[in-house]
């Protein structure tokens, strides 16, 4: 029997791949919802009797039915391990059965909402069903994270108001459903954040009052969830984790807000609709974790464990970091923060985001949209390094290269560099939607989450392919640029894409040559550390191919001319010069793998140039 005490690896894993894929079917049963396919099929639980006139709905319906089926197994599973191994953890045994038996009323819900053909009732029922799953899915992979509890019950201010936040938010929940139930988006027309011109509208229109009684709900509510934020900072020293999802929890509700204020403003754009529905979603997610949190902290023995543990074996090695005792000057701080958002960094992704906005538009787009779309792109590569420093301080000061950062050398405090970090990347979603256009804000804010969540916080320690699944982060920001343009994403983007993701392997690894003993000092999987510097050489080479086939089928497919053929022939010769003269040599000369480092960040900017110039001058 598995020891309810410290839960097994495999059992957590399930609980939040299971808590992941519900809160998928929450925004496709949302997404369903708000483009009308709830009727796409008009019998249940097969597809047997689709709307002739519109395939997109049918296939809509079907994939949220087949997510909720994928959904119930899961939760099935997870309720069988949490009864055979768990059954005196009430954290993990009680919403695992609550959880089993939701979903089965929700399943039988959701037929009778087809039957009924989406009655207002039944449709808010379902979505209150969906969400109270959602809540039992996180608790338990929450849960299932946290050491058992301890007898204590002690009612701390965080305690309180994390139940307040998930009070008010389930309200919120409630009047957003009423309001999309009795079609009263539009109620106070397009005025945003006022209501038809006024504070207090005027008017005996019962839409309007719902309308307005929405935003004000909202407004209360955000004041509660920012308090809340404020009482988890000043106890972040003894509930550090809780500090984190209370703020994930305003900042989510943030983005909801300013989509909110879009929706009306795009007078309920189907895109906009189903983002808001994801951020609300995604709030409430993050409200149930801190709420727990919130309770258990009062309980646990063993709240200041922290992950920092994990490179404390390989430290032996390396020298602390030197601490500056001084306090800065202004001055020294805003100097800080500037570096802990990596300056270098964000120059040379705002040059593909530049060059491909001069792509998309064959000239120069109107200058505010260049402005406020180069200035969400460096709040959001900002904001992705300053949680990155946060997160990697652990081993950051045991890097000759990284030793210095503010975080390290605490400068900047480490919740301060989270606090900005999350407030950059909020701030450069909210200018891109509202400046540019909601795919490029979108596909900003993926590459935020994909860099901190999927590349830092998994691959970055987890495995040596790293830097080539990583890469995917480093690669958006050009589609970025070139959908503030034209709204969209084609095929010439994709190749822009692809472009920066052949490019950074060689790129990086060139640089993971040179510091390769800091990787094995702090126990980073690293291709030099794990396969040699042999392999490496070898894989940059093989990568450097691929790359120049990929910057060629540019020209070979007409999506380039001939200014551009020219330059990438040459930039690709001395490219791969480089990397065959590396490759060749017996052994690693760390002077040729510094040149090809630094020749690679020209490399991309050369050929982005190339691009540029011949998209402007050719026909």
């Amino acid at each position: 029997m598995l020891d309810y005490f410290v839960p097994s690896t495999r059992f957590q894993k399930l609980t939040l791949f299971t808590a992941i894929v519900t809160y998928v079917l929450v925004v496709l049963g949302g997404v369903v919802r708000v483009t009308g396919s709830g009727l796409g099929c008009l019998d249940w639980p097969f597809c047997t009797q689709p709307l002739t006139d519109d395939h997109l709905k049918p296939a809509l319906e079907m994939s949220h039915r087949f997510v909720a089926a994928f959904v119930t197994v899961l939760i099935v599973l997870v309720a069988g391990a949490a009864w055979r191994g768990y059954r005196q953890n009430k954290w993990i045994f009680r919403p695992a059965l609550v959880g089993l038996g939701v979903i089965f009323f929700q399943i039988i819900l959701g037929a009778i909402t087809v039957l009924l053909k989406n009655h207002p009732l039944t449709v808010i029922a379902h979505f209150g069903a969906a969400l109270t799953m959602l809540a039992c899915a996180t608790f338990v992979a929450t849960g299932a994270r946290l050491p058992q509890a301890g007898a204590g019950n002690a009612r701390t201010p965080l305690r309180k108001w994390a139940w307040l936040s998930v009070v008010f938010i389930v309200g919120l929940l409630f009047f957003g459903a009423l309001v999309t139930g009795t079609s009263s988006a539009l109620g106070c027309l397009t005025d945003w954040p006022l209501c038809r011109g006024e504070l207090i509208p005027n008017t005996t229109e019962l839409s309007t009052y719902i309308n307005w009684f929405h935003r004000f709900f909202a407004l209360l509510t955000g004041l509660v969830l920012a308090y809340t934020t404020l009482v988890a900072w000043r106890s972040k020293d003894r509930q550090h984790a809780a500090w984190i999802a209370a703020a994930l929890m305003l900042s989510c509700f943030v983005m909801q807000a300013a989509i909110g204020g879009a929706m009306v403003v795009s007078r309920i754009h189907l895109v906009w609709r189903g983002f808001h529905l994801a951020m609300a979603a995604a709030t409430w997610t993050a409200a149930i974790v801190l709420l727990v949190l919130a309770v258990r902290s009062s309980q646990a023995q063993s709240a200041d464990a922290h992950p920092s543990a994990r490179a404390s074996s390989s430290r032996s090695a390396g020298e602390a970091p030197a601490v500056s005792e001084e306090r800065p000057t202004r001055k020294q701080l805003i100097g800080a923060y500037v570096k802990l958002s990596k300056p270098w960094i964000i120059v040379l992704l705002l040059i593909t985001t530049f060059a491909a906005m001069l792509i998309a538009q064959k000239g120069l787009p109107p200058l505010p949209l260049v402005f406020f779309t180069l200035l969400g792109g460096a709040l959001s590569a900002g904001g992705a390094s300053a949680i990155n420093s946060y997160i990697d301080r652990d081993i950051d000061g045991f890097m000759s290269r990284t030793k210095n950062r503010p975080v390290v050398t605490q400068r900047i405090a480490a919740d301060n560099a989270l606090a900005y970090g999350i407030a950059a990347g909020v701030a450069a979603f909210v200018i891109l939607a509202l400046a540019a256009n909601l795919l490029a804000a979108v596909l900003s804010l993926i590459g935020l989450l994909y860099y901190v969540f999927v590349y830092t916080g998994y691959l970055k320690r987890s495995t040596p392919h790293n830097i080539v699944i990583g890469g995917v982060a480093g690669a958006i920001p050009p589609l970025v640029g070139y959908a503030a343009v034209t709204g969209t994403v084609d095929v010439l983007a994709l190749f822009l894409f692809l472009v920066i993701f052949y490019w950074t392997p060689p790129h990086t690894w060139a640089l993971g040559l040179l510091i390769r003993t800091d990787y094995e000092r702090v126990n980073i999987p690293m291709l030099p550390v794990v396969a040699g510097e042999t392999e490496t050489r070898k894989q940059i080479l093989l990568y450097t191919v691929q790359m120049i086939a990929v910057t060629l089928l540019l020209f070979a497919f007409q999506l380039m001319g001939w200014i551009y053929f020219v330059a990438a022939v040459l930039l690709n010769a001395m490219f791969l010069a480089r990397a065959l003269k590396l490759w060749r040599l017996p052994e690693t000369d760390k002077a040729l793998a510094k040149r090809l480092y630094k020749f690679s960040q020209s490399y991309l900017a050369l050929l982005f140039l190339a691009m540029v110039l011949d998209k402007i001058i050719l026909p």
